[in-house]
């Protein structure tokens, strides 16, 4: 294929095509059932703690499982995985409305979580392995996107289906289910056993530092952000409308970002962009405290951080197609996911430790320290 090429033309468009459909499709039904269960949980006078617990068995369960999916998508396949996990979790989404009771539902979350791993990681691997070289970043990007884009227009779709009754979980079931169809367009020829060797995930994080730290950045600073920004906005004094507009804005810039950071890192080297991004991760967090009475140059700031943020999970992926290379991405893969649900876990924890002790500052204090430990490992790539 010509180095200068559309990434996506003949034989790439009908192997990754399909393949990032059904990441978007997935991505909408998380979208649609993260706060649905918590609204739901809400209605039925469910504490907060035990809401935040449900909301956290989805990470909990992806990170306990990840050391064990390189070896059930080795005996599987990587597009069987992809079906089965978009199908079973399709199945545990109409579950959750058969039965009220928390520890049933904290079941379901726990298996909807091995099974949509199992979609994750096999997904972000077939792309790695079969994306070209010269067209990683972009197609990476555009996978990233179309991820990102599903997960924000899942709470959209549900302001407007509504939270009552069986429906919003019908929707989000067959959503989830149909996540598989588009799969089924790839070429029988090219349903290839991509099998990936065994590794230990320790070993694939001594091999892929930067990686594993982007995958972690990601999972912290957007978990914690989502959460927490809107609880500074208000403890700093600002309205809570507009704190409110504080997260839409960073969760835009989030997704906007990804695939112009994929198309630079086609054309720039990987290195210079990756110091960009820790750069502006960086730097944002102090501008966006001391103008947080300045709307307008807020918005600008927030929609360049968030950029910044998102930009991490994109540099990750890219990384380990980097590293790693035909049916070895797998085990690269799931360490990454690990990652990423590790720093979920870590980062609202961190970030409300930090806001408990020094207010609202400690959220941003936090914020802006954990990425300067992605610096070292991007100067010492070549």
């Amino acid at each position: 294929m010509n180095p200068g090429a559309h990434p996506f033309t003949n034989v790439y468009s009908r192997l990754l095509f399909p393949v990032i459909i059904s990441a978007g499709a997935v991505g909408l039904s998380i979208g649609l059932i993260i706060p649905l269960t918590s609204i739901v949980l809400e209605q039925r006078g469910v504490s907060v703690i035990a809401i935040g617990l449900n909301a956290t068995i989805y990470s909990l369960a992806v990170l306990l499982m990840g050391p064990f999916f390189p070896s059930l998508i080795q005996r599987m396949g990587m597009l069987r995985a992809m079906i089965a996990g978009a199908l079973l979790s399709g199945a545990f989404v109409f579950g959750l409305w058969l039965e009220e009771s928390l520890w049933y539902w904290y079941l379901l979350r726990f298996f909807l979580g091995v099974t949509g791993g199992m979609h994750w990681v096999s997904s972000e691997a077939w792309i790695n392995t079969l994306a070209p070289e010269h067209s990683r970043g972009r197609i990476v990007g555009a996978y990233a996107t179309i991820w990102s884009l599903g997960i924000a227009t899942g709470p959209v779709l549900l302001k407007i289906i509504g939270v009552d009754g069986p429906r919003p979980f019908v929707i989000s079931g067959l959503v989830m289910g149909g996540a598989a169809l588009p799969l089924l367009l790839v070429p029988r020829i090219d349903r290839a056993n991509l099998r990936p060797r065994q590794y230990h995930v320790l070993q694939v994080v001594v091999m892929a530092p930067l990686a594993s730290m982007a995958g972690f950045i990601s999972g912290f600073l957007e978990t914690a952000v989502l959460a927490l920004l809107p609880v500074y906005g208000i403890r700093s004094g600002i309205e809570t409308a507009a704190a409110l507009i504080m997260v839409s804005v960073f969760a835009v810039g989030s997704f906007v970002w990804q695939p112009f950071v994929g198309w630079v890192v086609d054309k720039v080297s990987f290195k210079t962009v990756a110091l960009l991004v820790a750069v502006v991760s960086i730097i944002t967090v102090p501008l966006v405290h001391i103008n947080r009475q300045q709307p307008l140059l807020n918005v600008v700031l927030l929609f360049f951080w968030g950029g910044s943020v998102g930009a991490y999970y994109t540099l990750g992926m890219i990384n380990v197609g980097q590293v790693f290379k035909g049916a070895d991405v797998t085990a690269a893969s799931s360490m990454f996911v690990m990652a990423y649900t590790f720093g979920m876990v870590v980062g609202p924890i961190m970030g409300s430790t930090s806001m408990h002790f020094a207010g609202p500052v400690g959220l941003l204090a936090v914020m802006g320290v954990v990425p300067i430990f992605f610096i070292p490992l991007v100067l010492r790539t070549n």
